[in-house]
This record gives structure tokens, C-alpha cells and sequence, in this order.
């Protein structure tokens, strides 16, 4: 049995320790994908009539399966990109890969601290389809969900 200080010392750093405890996730945020995500779906309207149907995670699928809903918006994202260069439509800038990869590194950041799979987690390819109009609304939703908690100065 622990007397006195020793006592006190252990309950003051347990409580310590209690309040310093976050969620898994908690702290994980990025600024800069959105804004991108934003400008994408200002000029999708420009290039919709390439009719892009992507693979497109919902709400659900990202609070389920976040590490594989964020690496199937990556895939897709560099699916989509590919396309609208291809139809190098001069009067639209479409953004390079940057957006790609800081998916790719929000996925890495939440598979430090998430399961990467679940048996709920779907491959990409057995989602639904959608046009690039809905497809960078859920992106971008989900950039939101991401960023509604506490976030640490560092962003992405």
C-alpha cells in the first residue's frame, strides 16, 4: 500500500494521464486538401461532359473502413485527374497530383492510428459509381469530418 506522497504522487499522474488522452484519431487534420477538393469541384462543372464515373465512398464507408475509404479516394482522385487531362480542355486548370498524394499521407496518418481493414471494409471497385460532381462532394465531406475535431498546428 502506497502512503502519503507516493499516494498523491500516483493519483495526480493518473489523472494526468486521463486528461491528456485522446481519441485514436483525434488530431489528425488537413487544410489544404480541401481547397483543392473546392477548386476541383468549381471547374467539374466545365468537364462534366466527359461523363467520369468514379468508385465513391460514402459517410458510413469512411467511419467504418477510414484507412480504405481514404486510399480509394486517392485511387480515384488519380483516375479522375487522368481523365480530364486527357480532354486537356485549355481553358481549365486541373491540379497535378498534390492532391493524390496528400491522400495518400492522410491515409498513412490514420493507418498509425486505425485498424487498415476491417471485414466490413470494401474494395474500391464494389462501391458505387458516381460522377465526378458527387464523387468530390463525398471527398469533400469527408475532408470536413476529418478536419471537425481538434487540430494540431502541423497540417498536411
Amino acid at each position: 500500500m502506497l502512503g502519503g506522497r507516493s499516494a498523491l504522487a500516483s493519483v495526480f499522474l493518473c489523472f494526468v494521464c486521463l486528461l491528456g488522452s485522446t481519441p485514436p484519431a483525434a488530431g489528425i487534420c488537413t487544410t489544404d486538401l480541401p481547397k483543392q477538393v473546392k477548386s476541383m469541384i468549381r471547374i467539374a462543372p466545365d468537364l462534366n461532359h466527359l461523363g467520369c464515373r468514379l468508385y465513391t465512398q460514402t459517410a458510413t464507408d469512411f467511419q467504418n473502413c477510414a484507412v480504405s475509404s481514404l486510399r480509394c479516394f486517392s485511387a480515384e482522385m488519380k483516375v479522375l485527374i487522368k481523365e480530364w487531362n486527357l480532354a486537356k480542355n485549355q481553358n481549365v486548370r486541373i491540379p497535378r497530383n498534390g492532391l493524390v498524394k496528400g491522400l495518400q499521407r492522410l491515409a498513412d496518418r490514420f493507418s498509425l492510428v486505425k485498424n487498415a481493414t476491417t471485414s466490413e471494409c470494401h474494395q474500391c471497385e464494389l462501391l458505387q459509381q458516381k460522377d465526378a460532381e458527387e464523387f468530390l462532394g463525398e471527398l469533400e465531406g469527408t475532408l470536413e469530418k476529418i478536419n471537425s475535431g481538434p487540430c494540431p498546428p502541423e497540417d498536411l
